[in-house]
Order: structure tokens, then C-alpha cells, then sequence
């Protein structure tokens, strides 16, 4: 049974039109950019085209912008199609690399197309989860770089959320990648209700009313504003108040709109309102609910050290589980969360109170999502919900199969009048924007892979560039497809050397998107009007074509056949002869034509002119118009060489380092390794300065400082900031982003962890949050890594690789380990369930 006909069997639902639309488009063996809400189902249509890949013999990479997503992605993708077809690459994890279909993060795969890996030889598919992720400031260039680098034979499908430019984002992936479909979805599977949610100051009575009453904002809410918000002048006082966290999840119970998220935006609320819900005595969840849970806890905790536990708070956040609630962010560890998020989705806890990384791709739908407030702090300022990011959230609501319809609940503020909630609730969908721009790692690599020229080109193909001029990106593909039909006429040796005859079989590129070739036997060799070569040819079906010289420089010869002794003249039937000769000496099935494009290469000196003279008017009306990426990529080029990582438009070593070295600070963590002697360094004094590259603080937590009693870090980081200085002064003088300041905050307790102190020592007197200590750890492990790999067997190499071993460690391991139950390791083709609504 193939994959695709046991994809059929098992979706035991009805496809939507946009999945059907989406799967036809698949089996045309196109690419497709599919649209559609949060919760619609879209993955889906990635799992299809994973089938149909697999049936063609052909691997599929799946990338997500989280490696949390990419970790929930492979259990599913294993529940689908048995453990041995599906490998995981992330920063933490390397699990069945070689495997048929791998997830992975969106950077991996960026990667490994720099790395020319051989891995990406036989790749057939590559679904972009989330792809409008790359409006990200900090790694939205990543999406552009892997769909602009792509081999154009791989067939991409994207899926993202509903927004408001579609056409335009499609419309520059068609410049970019060729035929695309587009598969749009506005409406959602399960209906959505918005409501506004207040306690009533007299009744005391929890209530809520539509946001909007007939596409309209509900006149009703105006009349709950407080006086200082109201657009008319009125005698008494506001009629709302705020709603108490207890008395809000006794109102979603008794209107039974369990499960629910609760979105608070920041940290410290989540946790207090857990803390506040524990201590009302509300109890959510049944005994044998109870039992469930903790039988969760003990498989995903059974690693951890029981001291460990202690410090991270376990008690009362079992305490919470328990009675079906518990707080959901960046500062929990890993474990915690995931176990918050399978509990969840098990329906064994009922309310979850999160930040908004949960709005970010995780797999928990909810019946229905409450918003706490409307007013967020976006790391500059507070400001109120774009409608995007409500969007997000409030996508949450209505779970597929379960749900007649989803709740989304905002809760009245004193701080935002109603007309602007209905405002944001009204907008639904917001644009793609691109936040491409050459980086120093990229750079490097454009210039270690191609020309100048060919540099450019690929910077005036971003998103960034078609958003600002359309026509250029229009100019750059024209221009990029001519001149991969271009190609000077052979020599007469090159002619001779490939020794064509009648007889002679060759192999050319096959139709349209084929990885396959075509072949074709020569049927007459002869010379045109000034020396040109024509050479009469025919395929297995019997169609015929004529070639010249040009054409051989993609042909390859195959073998020689004997051809049908026929009178001179008869052509038709000299063809239709050789076509069935040919046919038998390849012994296949099935047989490809020659694609257009090999065709269309340059059949006379003429088309060969008309092509220079098209290329050069393109190129001209190109440097016309301001080329502003392009620029933007001279001055880092200025900055790089400066800094003697290029010379001219090659790589020095250390720019070879360079282009290895995946970091915000890349060029700031190339010169450390070049300038500061850290070979000599031992684990905890490494893992130390990695910790200066890249910690950013926050404001729970900015960091420690740097002991005096480590005096041969403190020189090198003077020596550092010194660096520092001087990159940021070059920076700003060509007026480009900074690179981050280097930063001492984590370095003591980086230090003290790879000197194989205890957890319960670090964090005890420590205000960090553990998961901010986890994902801190991990970062440097994955810096670490790097500088392992680029210096392989070199002291600075091994260094590297002895300082993340002392790092992953204990809670750090285990934030990495990929925890899937025993009876969800079913094959693919056994008796499992092809888990459709979850996927």
C-alpha cells in the first residue's frame, strides 16, 4: 500500500475545500502556499505532500520557526509514519538524520543548503511551517534565504496564517520559485464568538456581551466604559469592574467553556494567578483525572534529581496541576512546560495560564481563550494588540472535531475603551512584512558561493526587495533565466570531443520540474549556413526535434544503437523506427520529453544575440533603480573587510570561520575566536566568554557580574569590549545596526554549572528563573557546538566539544530529550491511528 493511498484510508473526515484544492495542487506536482486560520487544519496538507513524496521515492523536510514545535511535529509525524521513516534536527537533538521525512527548524535547513550537504541531493519537499514567521526581526531572514536558495526542483509547501497581503507574498514566491499555487481559507472550521467580559458593580454578577452586533461595534460596550474613557459625558460611575481570576474560571465552568487559555503577557502574572486560583480551593479535575497526571510527571520527571526538584518549585506546581490548572512560559523549564502542554491537550487540566509564546504554532486548542488585557509591552512600550496578534490568540478557541463553536473573551480593562477592543477585533488579519537584511554570516557565504554578480541578484530576489520594488525582483528572475539559457557555441574540438553520430543516444534535461532526464537517439548529423552543427533527433514517443552544437553542453551520451535501414526520404517512418528502437534499449516504463528550457537554448547566433542584448537593457534598468539592499550589503562587505574577514570578493580564514558561525553576534564571536587565545582557557572559563556572546538580559533578571578571582577573563573581556567598541563604531559610521554589546550577566553562573556545581547551589541564590537558566545554557551548548564543528581537530575544537558536554548536563539534558509514550510508537502501517485532527 502506498503512502498516499493509506492517507486516504485513514482521514475519516470530511477534506474542506481548501485541503482538497491544496492536495490537487500537490498531485500536479506543484508548489502551493496555503492561507487558512489557526486551527483549519493546514498541516494536513503538509502531511499529504509528505505521502506523495514518499511514493516518489523522495525525502521531505518539514522546518518549523520553534524547536518546541519541531519536537511536538516529529511525535505526531512518528504516530503517522512509524518511527524508522521520520528524523529530528534541531540545535538540542540529531535523532535519525538520513531518515525519509525530517523535522526541523527553519535554521538547520538554511544550514545545510550554505554547507552544500549531500543530504539535500534526493530532497523532494520542504514544507515551511508558520511562513510568515520570516516578518520576525530577529530570524525572519531565514524563510527568505532557504525559499531563495532552494534547488528550484524542490517542491515547497507553505503554510501560514490568514493574512492580508497573500496575493503580494505569492506573487513574489512565484518570481522567485516558479509556478505556485494559492490556496486561500477566511473562514474557520469551528465558528468564533468575541465577547466582552465584565462583573456587573451592582449585581456583582459575571457577564459578557458580542463585541460586535452585525459586523458592528456593540453600542452596549461603550456603556461600560469608565468615565474617563467614555466619548460622552455621563453622571454616575462605571457599571464594570474587572473580574477576579477564581471568579472568571467559575464563570467558564458554569457556562462550560473548558478548556481555556488565559492570556496574561507577562511572567510574574502568570504565576501569581496561578498561585491566587490554588489558593481559592477551586478543584477542576476528578480522581482518576489526578492519577493521569501524575503518572505525566513521573515519565517526563523520572531523570531529574530530586534536589533539582526542590528548587524549581515542584510542589506547588504539582499542586496545580493537580487541581487542573498551571502557568505556561519562557521561564518555566522545558519538562514543566511540556508537560503542561500534554496534559492539556489530554483534557486533564483545565485552564492554562499563558504568555504569548503559546500563541506560537504549540498544538493546544482550547474550547475557548480569554485575554486578560488588550495592552501588552512589546520591549519599548505598552501598547494595545495589533489585530494580528489578537488573531493569534483568540485562534486558540474551537477545537476541530469537538467544538461546535469557540469563545474568545476579553475582559474589561480600565485602561482601553471597548471601541478600540472592537476595533482590533474588527481588523482579523494583518500583512506579511518582510525584515530581510543581509547579515555578516550571510554575507560570507554569498561570497564564498557565488559571483558578485550572481550575489546581488539573489539579494534583489528577497521579499524585502519586492515589497519595495516589485519590478526589480521581475527584472532579477528575467534576467537569472536568461542567463541560465545562455551558453557559448562549442568549440569544434568540444563538438568533436562528444563524438555525436547517428546512433548516438543521449540524455537531456526532462520536462518541467522532472529530476528525471529524457533521452533522445540522434537520427542525422549535418552542418547549417556559416558552420553550424543541426542535428535531427527523435524520443521514445516519436516526437521529433532539431538541436544544435549548444544543446550538447547539457547532453550527456548515453550508448549507440543500430538504426532501422529505411530509403532515404521516408522520414516519418525513419522516425517512428528509431523511436521504437530506441524504446526497446531503454528497457522503462515510463519516458521523459525535454524540458522547454533546454529546448529554447539558444538555437542560432541570432537568439544568442537577442539574449546578450535582452540581458544587458535588463541589467541596465536594474542600476537604475536604487538597489538598496545592495547597498546595504557593500557596507557590511566594508565592515567584514575592515575587519580582515574578506579581501576583495574572497574569504580570509577567519571569514571562513564566518560563514560557519549561526549567531546574532556573529561577527562578534569569529573575532573573539580569532583574537582572544581562548585555547588556552579551561571548560568553565570557555563556556564563561560564550556567555558574554550571548546573554541579553531581562528585566527579571540582568545578571551577576564577573568575579575578581578569574583574572585571565576579565583581561579578555576588556579585550572584548575593546573589539566591541570598534565594530560599533565602523557600524554606525555606515549607519548599520549594532551588534549587541558583549555582556557578563550569565558568566559566574555558566562558570560555576561547568564546574559541575549543583543546580539547587546556582538557582538558590540566583534570581534567574530556570527556564531563562535553561535556555541560556542551551544557547552557549549550541555555540559551543558550532566552534566544535568548525574547528574539528584543532585544541580550540575540542575545547569546545569538552565544554558542552559539561554544560548539557542534568536539567539541561533533559530539556533536550524527545519524550514520546511507548503506545504512540505504532507503524505507519499498522494499526495506528492517522491522527488527522490532531495533525
Amino acid at each position: 500500500m502506498t503512502f498516499v493511498s493509506h492517507f486516504v484510508d485513514r482521514v475519516d473526515i470530511e477534506l474542506d475545500p481548501f485541503q482538497e484544492e491544496a492536495i490537487a495542487a500537490i498531485l500536479r506536482d506543484e508548489s502551493v502556499l496555503v492561507a487558512a486560520p489557526t486551527g483549519s487544519g493546514k498541516t494536513l496538507v503538509g502531511v499529504f505532500g509528505a505521502c506523495r513524496a514518499l511514493d516518489l521515492g523522495l525525502r521531505t523536510f518539514y522546518t518549523t520557526p520553534l524547536k518546541a514545535l519541531s519536537n511536538q511535529k516529529y511525535a505526531e509525524f512518528v504516530r503517522a509514519f512509524g518511527v524508522e521513516n521520520v528524523g529530528l534536527l534541531t540545535g538540542d537533538n540529531s535523532i535519525n538524520p538520513g531518515a525519509r521525512v525530517v523535522v526541523m527548524t527553519t535554521e538547520v535547513l538554511r544550514n545545510m543548503i550554505y554547507a552544500n550537504l549531500e543530504s539535500i541531493d534526493d530532497l523532494g519537499l520542504v514544507v515551511l511551517d508558520e511562513v510568515h514567521y520570516l516578518q520576525n526581526p530577529y530570524r525572519g531572514s531565514v524563510w527568505e534565504e532557504v525559499i531563495i536558495h532552494l534547488p528550484r526542483s524542490v517542491r515547497l509547501v507553505c503554510l501560514s496564517a490568514t493574512v492580508s497581503n497573500v496575493s503580494d507574498f505569492a506573487a513574489w514566491m512565484r518570481e522567485v520559485r516558479g509556478q505556485m499555487s494559492v490556496v486561500e481559507a477566511r473562514g474557520r472550521p469551528v465558528p468564533l464568538d468575541h465577547r466582552y467580559l465584565y462583573a456587573d458593580r451592582r449585581s456583582r454578577q459575571v457577564l459578557s456581551i458580542p463585541v460586535l452586533q452585525g459586523g458592528r461595534p456593540n453600542p452596549k460596550g461603550s456603556e461600560l466604559d469608565p468615565p474617563w474613557l467614555a466619548s460622552t459625558r455621563r453622571s454616575f460611575g462605571p457599571r464594570a469592574r474587572g473580574v477576579g481570576r477564581p471568579e472568571l474560571i467559575e464563570f467558564l465552568a458554569a457556562n462550560r467553556e473548558l478548556p481555556a487559555i488565559i492570556f496574561i503577557f507577562s511572567r510574574a502574572g502568570c504565576q501569581s494567578a496561578a498561585d491566587e486560583t490554588l489558593a481559592s480551593g477551586l478543584r477542576l479535575t476528578t480522581s482518576m483525572e489526578r492519577e493521569m497526571i501524575r503518572e505525566v510527571v513521573d515519565r517526563r520527571l523520572a531523570k531529574l534529581d530530586p534536589r533539582d526538584l526542590k528548587v524549581l518549585g515542584f510542589t506547588a506546581f504539582l499542586a496545580g496541576l493537580e487541581a487542573g490548572f498551571a502557568p505556561h512560559h519562557a521561564g518555566l523549564i522545558p519538562p514543566f512546560r511540556e508537560i503542561v502542554e500534554e496534559c492539556f491537550e489530554r483534557q486533564l487540566i483545565k485552564v492554562v495560564f499563558a504568555t504569548e509564546t503559546l500563541s506560537l504554532g504549540i498544538n493546544m486548542p482550547a474550547r475557548s481563550v480569554v485575554i486578560e488585557k488588550m495592552v501588552k509591552f512589546n520591549g519599548e512600550t505598552h501598547k494595545i494588540l495589533s489585530p494580528g496578534e489578537y488573531t493569534q490568540f483568540s485562534g486558540r478557541a474551537g477545537r476541530r472535531g469537538i467544538d461546535h463553536r469557540g469563545s474568545s473573551y476579553v475582559v474589561w480593562g480600565g485602561g482601553v475603551a471597548f471601541a478600540d477592543v472592537a476595533r482590533v477585533v474588527e481588523g482579523e488579519f494583518y500583512p506579511i512584512t518582510s525584515s530581510f537584511r543581509p547579515t555578516y554570516n550571510m554575507a560570507a557565504n554569498l561570497v564564498k558561493r557565488y559571483s558578485p554578480e550572481a550575489a546581488r541578484e539573489l539579494l534583489n530576489l528577497s521579499f524585502a526587495q519586492f515589497s519595495q520594488d516589485a519590478e526589480v525582483v521581475r527584472l532579477e528572475a528575467e534576467l537569472r533565466g536568461l542567463r541560465r539559457q545562455r551558453s557559448p557555441v562549442p568549440s569544434r574540438g568540444e563538438i568533436e570531443e562528444i563524438r555525436v553520430v547517428p546512433g548516438s543516444v543521449i540524455s537531456v534535461p526532462g520536462g518541467e520540474g522532472s529530476r528525471h532526464r529524457a533521452s533522445l537517439v540522434v537520427l542525422s548529423v549535418s552542418q547549417r549556413h556559416q558552420g553550424r552543427m543541426k542535428i535531427q533527433a527523435v524520443s521514445p514517443s516519436g516526437r521529433g526535434y532539431t538541436l544544435d552544437a549548444t544543446h550538447l553542453r547539457e547532453a550527456r551520451l548515453q550508448k549507440r544503437i543500430t538504426l532501422p535501414a529505411i530509403e532515404r526520404g521516408r522520414k516519418e517512418l525513419m522516425r517512428r523506427e528509431a523511436a521504437k528502437e530506441l524504446k526497446r534499449s531503454l528497457k522503462a516504463r515510463h519516458h521523459q520529453e525535454p524540458s522547454r528550457d533546454f529546448l529554447e537554448t539558444g538555437h542560432s547566433r541570432e537568439v544568442e544575440a537577442r539574449q546578450e542584448g535582452r540581458a544587458a537593457r535588463l541589467q541596465e534598468r536594474i542600476n537604475q533603480r536604487r538597489a538598496t539592499l545592495s547597498g546595504y550589503f557593500e557596507r557590511v562587505l566594508s565592515v567584514m573587510e575592515a575587519f580582515g574577514f574578506s579581501k576583495g570578493w574572497s574569504l580570509t580564514p577567519t571569514g571562513a570561520v564566518l560563514a560557519n558561525i549561526y549567531s546574532e553576534s556573529d561577527i562578534l564571536v569569529a573575532l573573539a575566536l580569532d583574537t582572544l587565545c581562548l585555547d588556552s582557557l579551561d571548560e568553565p572559563g570557555f563556556a564563561a566568554v560564550l556567555s558574554w556572546l550571548t546573554f541579553e538580559p531581562r528585566p527579571s533578571f540582568t545578571g551577576t557580574g564577573l568575579r575578581t578571582a578569574h583574572p585571565e577573563l576579565i583581561e579578555r573581556y576588556h579585550q572584548l569590549q575593546r573589539l566591541s567598541s570598534e565594530l560599533q563604531r565602523l557600524e554606525g559610521a555606515r549607519e548599520l545596526p549594532l551588534t549587541r554589546t558583549p555582556d557578563v550577566g550569565f558568566s559566574e553562573l555558566i562558570y560555576d554549572w561547568a564546574d559541575q556545581r549543583p543546580l539547587e547551589r546556582i538557582l538558590r541564590f540566583s534570581p534567574i528563573p530556570p527556564g531563562d537558566f535553561v535556555r541560556n545554557t542551551k544557547q552557549i551548548a549550541d555555540l559551543a557546538r558550532q566552534i566544535g564543528a568548525v574547528y574539528a581537530n584543532q585544541p580550540l575544537g575540542r575545547l569546545a566539544r569538552r565544554t558542552e558536554l559539561a554544560i548539557v548536563r542534568g536539567i539541561v539534558a533533559l530539556s533536550s530529550e524527545i519524550t514520546i509514550p511507548t503506545d504512540e510508537l505504532a507503524q505507519f502501517t499498522g494499526d495506528s491511528d492517522f491522527d488527522v485532527v490532531g495533525l
